[in-house]
């Protein structure tokens, strides 16, 4: 079975949003002849059909400098001096240039190793994320827990009792940070097989929860009292796994008495859910042999988002399903990373606008305020990486905030609205277009494996990859005196930064299975499954902590959801329609805001949304299975979402924004 690719005769774009949409994609196999692609076919894909953009957006092929109201087409030579100079006169200001890094650098390696590299080098803490929209809090609550930041691995296929909190997994996969390309198909093995329970966990009846055994439609942005309710209603039936608790944990007692307000019922309510069914989800998953609760990014975008990550992580913990097969397990990947990780732990960093840095990488949500406020730390220049901040941010202040820039790069393959903007714009590569060795995504693999990629077809015009374009940029700056990492880190971070990233990939590669870089050029290394018992902690002790000081002291103040006045419905934005990284890929497509019947509004009436923050106008579409309190408007499409979000409430953990769970109201346009 083999779902339909684009024609061979597509622009690389169109060919990469297929494969970022066929998220269940095994692998692809390519045939190419005098540099094109003559063949292209997807190998053991998923039931998912993909989408395509309605219309191939033009490539960038030549460096652009605006001049007055036009972008010119400059030699790169020109580009990057005058980039440079620029750099130069704002750090000689007190001022910063910050470097934005999009979605779609999760899948460069080698342009993502060299982000960080300029970061470390260059001194000030200046490179800037999606990691907050995409999974931050789950990883710096695994770094509370277990001593170190990283992406915990949630075992659903092998759980004898799953539970999926948020998302469309058929279409948007199951999470940039989480080991999945097979997982709907192993998981339907299971079910079949094993006959294990799935519980779908979502405000919609999306394909996954219409087949699950339980459908639990719960309002948007209350997972966090979801997993409270399940945490408390099993320590007080001591239903706790008590060697596990005793043995591996501190904080059993205080975790007791930080959720004694938050009664099976009073959580139940909050979430507008049976308190009889939530409590008997909570005694079943304390019963199961292996049982997991897989957190999508959607469910980590409400408020309290880290909160909601550390319940989740706590869940599996009281029930001995931490750091274990069939729960959640840590994937060491393929090289020696926890020494690293240890590096960038985030109280040892810097932090940015009173936020901390996560992996050394601030929130991409910072940036309008940072841009507009005056002093310490403000950002003059902006070096946009595949990113494209003027529809991916969130509040009304972005516009104004790109437009009040000394500098504003756009490295980008497509014209963005953030490349309208900008006053120098840079061609880079598509995923076909470049060479790369894929070491950074080997954490959230199914398998021990590392592969390579090879350009398949022609760079077009002058475009380069995003490594050598940072590379010549870092080339124009003088290395920072002192670093926020320390000066260990930054000398290790400058020698690594002067050379090829392709040859410290080689000396990474060397203490490894796989042996060095051209072994795996010459064929992929491929090590078998990954160990899913491994147990691993930062801490001297060896134990889990149950209670961190700063989860302890923001659940003190945590109190349930409310409507405001003249607020009719709560809202979910986060709920894509498809797996594609970038808004350019999906230019045209408006799926509108989808509604209850009960709401009162026909099929293709136009609606206005309104938060306390702005509005917005949709057509609506009617769904019979969506909670009648939800308003489903999907962010990244054509109806400008960002302008709902508050861009001044922020997880204080992450920086993250409250994507779903604010209240709204809707009115007729």
């Amino acid at each position: 079975m083999s779902t339909t690719p684009p024609p061979v005769s597509s622009s690389a774009t169109e060919i990469a949003s297929w494969i970022r949409t066929e998220s269940s994609l095994q692998s692809v196999s390519a045939t190419v002849q005098n540099g094109v692609v003559t063949e292209l076919r997807a190998v053991n894909p998923g039931e998912t059909t993909p989408r395509l953009p309605s219309r191939a957006a033009p490539r960038l092929t030549h460096p652009q400098k605006r001049t007055g109201d036009r972008l010119e087409t400059v030699t790169w030579e020109a580009a990057i001096r005058e980039i440079g100079d620029k750099m130069k006169a704002i750090r000689a200001q007190g001022s910063e240039t910050a470097f934005l890094a999009g979605a779609r650098m999760g899948t460069d390696s080698l342009g993502g190793l060299r982000a960080m590299a300029t970061q470390f080098v260059l001194g000030p803490a200046s490179l800037h994320s999606h990691l907050a929209d995409h999974g931050a809090p789950w990883i710096r609550a695994a770094e509370l827990v277990i001593g170190h930041p990283v992406a915990l691995q949630a075992d659903v296929a092998r759980a004898h009792y799953a539970v999926l909190l948020g998302a469309n997994q058929a279409a948007q996969g199951w999470g940039p940070l989480q080991a999945a390309p097979g997982m709907e198909r192993e998981l339907a093995n299971a079910r079949k097989v094993k006959s294990n329970k799935l519980i779908a966990v979502d405000a919609r009846k999306t394909p996954i929860a219409a087949g699950a055994d339980l459908h639990m439609a719960i309002r948007p942005g209350t997972e966090l009292y979801f997993l409270l309710g399940m945490t408390r209603h099993i320590l007080d039936n001591n239903w706790r796994d008590v060697q596990y608790t005793d043995d591996w944990t501190l904080g059993l007692a205080e975790l007791g008495e930080a959720l004694a307000p938050w009664t099976l019922e009073r959580c139940a309510d909050a979430c507008g859910v049976s308190a009889g069914d939530l409590g008997g989800i909570a005694l079943k998953f304390s019963r199961a042999a292996m049982a997991v609760c897989h957190l999508t990014p959607q469910a980590m975008r409400g408020p309290n988002a880290t909160l909601t990550a550390w319940a989740a992580l706590v869940l599996h913990a009281v029930t001995a399903n931490l750091l274990r097969p069939g729960g959640l397990y840590e994937n060491k990947g393929i090289g020696p990373a926890q020494s690293l990780l240890t590096e960038l732990l985030t109280d040892k960093g810097p932090s940015v606008a009173g936020l901390p840095m996560l992996l050394a990488q601030a929130s991409a949500h910072l940036l309008p305020d940072r841009i507009l406020t005056p002093g310490h730390q403000q950002v003059r220049g902006l070096v946009c990486l595949t990113a494209d901040p003027a529809t991916e941010l969130c509040g009304p202040r972005v516009e104004a905030a790109l437009r009040a820039l000394e500098l504003l790069v756009a490295v980008e393959t497509t014209p963005t609205a953030t490349s309208r903007l900008a006053h120098f714009v840079l061609p880079t590569l598509e995923p076909f277009e470049r060479e790369d060795i894929h070491l950074l995504d080997t954490v959230v693999l199914e398998r021990r494996e590392v592969a390579y990629t090879p350009a398949l077809v022609p760079a077009p015009g002058e475009a380069r990859s995003t490594d050598q374009i940072l590379h010549d940029l870092q080339r124009t700056q003088r290395p920072a005196l002192k670093s926020p990492f320390g000066p260990y880190s930054r000398v290790r971070a400058g020698i690594v930064a002067r050379g090829s990233m392709l040859h410290w990939a080689d000396k990474a590669l060397s203490d490894t299975p796989a042996g060095s870089l051209d072994a795996v050029r010459a064929q992929a290394w491929e090590g078998g499954d990954v160990d899913r018992a491994t147990w691993r902690l930062s801490f001297e002790d060896n134990r889990l902590r149950l209670l961190p000081a700063p989860i302890a002291t923001a659940l003190g103040g945590l109190t349930e959801p409310r409507l405001a006045p003249g607020q009719s419905h709560w809202l979910l934005t986060s709920a894509a329609r498809d797996g594609l990284l970038s808004a350019v890929d999906r230019e045209g497509v408006d799926p509108g805001v989808t509604l209850h019947p009960d709401a009162g509004f026909a099929e293709g009436d136009r609606v206005v949304v309104r938060t306390a923050t702005g509005s917005v106008t949709a057509t609506v579409h009617l769904d019979a299975t969506l909670r009648a309190d939800t308003v489903d408007l999907p962010a990244g499409y054509a109806v400008p979402v960002g302008n709902l979000i508050p861009d001044d409430v922020l997880d204080a953990f992450t920086g993250t924004p409250i994507w779903d769970g604010l209240g709204c109201s809707i009115t007729r346009a």
